[in-house]
């Protein structure tokens, strides 16, 4: 099984109401989705955010989640 592929994002300054909505959060990504994300996404620390609501980044910008960062960096490391 290869590495889970996962989108970094965090909600849309105009949706952001704390702190935790502005974390770059990762998100894994279904597998068996025919390729259309589900209406909404749940990070590996557990925070949800709809896809309209989000901004999709190539690597992580300011902020990480930390339990976010830990729990992508060990899926990859299990997957090697």
């Amino acid at each position: 099984m290869g590495p889970v592929p996962h989108l970094i994002a965090r909600v849309r300054a105009e949706f952001a109401r704390t702190e935790q909505d502005k974390s770059c959060h990762f998100f894994p990504l279904p597998r068996d989705n025919d390729g259309e994300l589900p209406p909404t996404l749940r990070a590996y620390c557990g925070f949800d955010i709809v896809p309209g609501q989000a901004e999709a980044f190539e690597g992580p910008v300011g902020m990480p989640c930390l339990t976010c960062l830990m729990a992508a960096a060990l899926s990859e490391s299990e997957s090697a």
